[in-house]
């Protein structure tokens, strides 16, 4: 047979025509020099590329590439030269593209340097987060704080920073997602895809966990291999206690960073910045005749109803800024005060019901209560009620505290606690308020024993170790009923001395077991002996006279 009657066919990746096997580097070489305007969709890799199935990545925050900042560190030159004034129509496009983004996030910091707040953990002279970043590093880390301090823009700012300024050869790719959302599924592919990334590229994968303390239990033990053994550097950013909320193994494995409330000077400088971004607006976009104006005391007031939140106090702004837009009235507070009562109707205090700080409040509820500070006691208990609380919770710890505080001293605190709680069962709230108030003031007011609450303490204490037998001995043969023939003739309630028989029902009669008073002396079962308070002495007290 001829070979070359049957050889092979094969289409040349440029001009498409079927030429042999045997030819086609004769035939490349000749083409490739006759076609010098050869079309980029015709070359070998690009119909490759074309075949290739595309793979769906993991959302990835892109760092902008931007000329190299000066460090943290190092102070700008003396002399500048300060970069042209962008175009008007370019800067109005600009503001266009990010019109529609709440006015948070049109001022979330480009740079570290912008970053305001939390210089505990980021200043050069102590913070510990900015020694990580010189040195090129970005440990494991879980940012604890309040609502709208900062978390999800210093995760973004620390990714940055180290490519753009502290590189020591090794870059970070930043993944953001969110416990809220993320799946098993999802994570597994993120972990596969950052080995991937390191393997070809050298650079590490940062996956910043919005809302981490919503990870059940497996979630997080999902992350625990991949964090300690670096494949990943984990930011997770939680408003609840990460000592409640997380696994001891993944806390183990990160570093705890406290994000603290933004200061009154603050929240004024980022509120400055939200002024001069709505002016720019007014201007440039919505061709408003009038710039916004707001003095230092309408700043504060705005701080302070949005107790530390800057994400709120930014929302505050904006309602402000549409209210008055085309409002010629100079600004003072009163009418700020108007605006913001007239159309928030839920503004109440940073309270969580579910959160830490309902047993922080609580906690300190009771704690003033003991202390007899009824001002303060007044103080927690309005906050619990604006903030939301559950008012049969707040009854039913009163219930408690006339037992546990007052106890024997005052018997009346427990049935008016009752009241209350009854009070707020059968009237609700608001008017079962002054109820919870009465009963507050009350207890705090109330002379305080813990005689009661020591002697039961000690004694389920003893009975839960079984200590002397407490909880294993037998109930004495007299102590106990007979209602049967049998359980008489057994010596059940035998010799017992019914007191309300005898002369004001005093009679010679031990209740104790037997073997509870051979292993005890007479005092040591005398639980309710103690005194009603301590008697250590407060060296505080005499410098305040």
């Amino acid at each position: 047979m001829n070979k070359s009657k049957n050889e092979q066919l094969i289409s040349c990746p440029i001009c498409n025509n079927k030429i042999k096997y045997s030819a086609i580097n004769e035939h490349l070489d000749k083409c490739a020099t006759s076609n010098k305007s050869v079309k980029k969709e015709h070359t070998i890799s690009s119909v490759l590329k074309g075949k290739r199935k595309q793979i769906e990545e993991p959302p990835v925050i892109e760092i902008e590439e931007e000329p190299k900042r000066p460090k943290l560190d190092q102070k700008p030159e003396p002399q500048q030269t300060k970069k042209p004034l962008l175009d008007r129509n370019q800067e109005v496009k600009q503001l266009q593209k990010i019109l529609h983004q709440p006015l948070s996030e049109k001022l979330r910091p480009k740079d570290l340097s912008e970053y305001v707040g939390q210089q505990h953990i980021i200043s050069s002279e102590h913070g510990v987060l900015y020694k990580y970043v010189k040195e090129g590093t970005i440990p494991s880390m879980i940012l604890w704080g309040p609502p709208g301090v900062g978390k999800t823009t210093l995760a973004r700012l620390l990714t940055k920073t180290v490519n753009q300024s502290y590189s020591n050869g090794v870059s970070y790719n930043l993944i953001q997602t969110s416990a809220t959302k993320a799946t098993t599924q999802e994570l597994r592919k993120i972990f596969e895809n950052s080995k991937r990334e390191f393997t070809l590229t050298k650079r590490l994968t940062v996956v910043f966990i919005d809302e981490i303390h919503r990870f059940n239990k497996g979630q997080q033990d999902l992350l625990l291999p991949h964090v300690e053994s670096g494949d990943i550097v984990l930011i997770g950013a939680t408003t609840e206690n990460p000592s409640f909320q997380l696994n001891n193994a993944l806390m183990s494995r990160c570093q705890i960073f406290v994000l603290t409330k933004l200061n009154t000077a603050e929240m004024c400088l980022v509120l400055s910045r939200g002024i001069s971004m709505l002016n720019k607006c007014r201007h440039l976009i919505w061709k408003a005749g009038n710039p916004m104006r707001l003095s230092k005391d309408i700043l504060e007031f705005i701080v302070d109803i949005s107790m530390g939140d800057t994400r709120r106090a930014l929302n505050l702004l904006e309602m402000i800024e549409v209210s008055t837009r085309n409002d010629t009235r100079e600004m003072n507070e009163e009418l700020i005060r108007e605006i913001i009562h007239g159309n928030s109707s839920d503004l109440r205090t940073y309270y969580d019901q579910q959160g830490e700080n309902h047993y922080d409040t609580i906690s300190a509820f009771h704690k003033s209560i003991r202390g007899s500070d009824e001002n303060a006691t007044l103080y927690y208990l309005a906050r619990m009620i604006q903030g939301g609380e559950d008012p049969l919770y707040i009854a039913r710890r009163m219930i408690r505290i006339a037992s546990e505080d007052i106890g024997v001293l005052d018997h009346s605190l427990l049935p008016l606690a009752i009241a209350a709680h009854d009070a707020v069962m059968k009237v609700g709230l608001p008017e079962a308020d002054l109820s919870l108030a009465q009963c507050s003031v009350a207890l705090a007011r109330a002379p305080k024993s813990i005689q009661l609450y020591r002697a039961w303490k000690s004694l389920n204490a003893r009975l839960r170790e079984n200590r002397d037998s407490f909880a294993s001995c037998g109930i004495p043969m007299h102590l106990r009923n007979a209602p049967t023939k049998l359980m008489a003739e057994l010596g059940y309630a035998r010799d017992y001395k019914y007191n309300p028989n005898y002369k004001e029902g005093k009679v010679h009669q031990e209740y104790f077991p037997d073997e509870v008073l051979e292993k005890n002396k007479r005092h040591d079962l005398e639980f309710m002996a103690g005194t009603h308070l301590g008697d250590m002495e407060d060296l505080e007290l005499d410098s305040e006279k």
